[in-house]
């Protein structure tokens, strides 16, 4: 997973058109990946991730209590979380706002344009001027 393959792969896997993104994402992330002792901590990193099914109850009563306004756009071609992850925090918010959108991972690479017009126009309902 630390790969230039697997890096590229991140960024390009599940999108419309892979000549779209920009290569200056893996030329700046992987530098990063491949400094000295950053894969013992990533793969901690990786492993960590399975505590977070046990802490889910809290999270969900959470926002099952407080609903917060809440904006989920998400790749729905993501292989990273994919899409069938987005749809449970519909069961705890009555009143989320779901965007699946034809892109993958990093869904800001290949539809900046859409998630900023769909965080303005969420942010014009949900935040008020006082």
């Amino acid at each position: 997973m630390l790969t230039l393959d697997a890096t590229k792969w991140q960024f390009t896997n599940g999108v419309r058109n892979a000549a779209t993104i920009s290569p200056d994402n893996w030329g700046h992330v992987q530098p990063l990946l491949d400094r000295p002792g950053n894969d013992e901590i990533q793969l901690e990193l990786f492993h960590s991730y399975g505590s977070n099914p046990a802490l889910y109850p809290q999270w969900q009563a959470y926002l099952r209590k407080h609903q917060p306004p809440t904006l989920i756009v998400w790749g729905k071609n993501d292989a990273i979380f994919p899409a069938e992850g987005a749809y449970p925090y519909q069961r705890d918010l009555k009143d989320a706002e779901l965007h699946l959108l034809d892109t993958g991972h990093f869904a800001l690479e290949e539809d900046g344009e859409v998630i900023a017009n769909h965080m303005r126009q969420f942010l014009g309902q949900h935040v008020h001027s006082r």
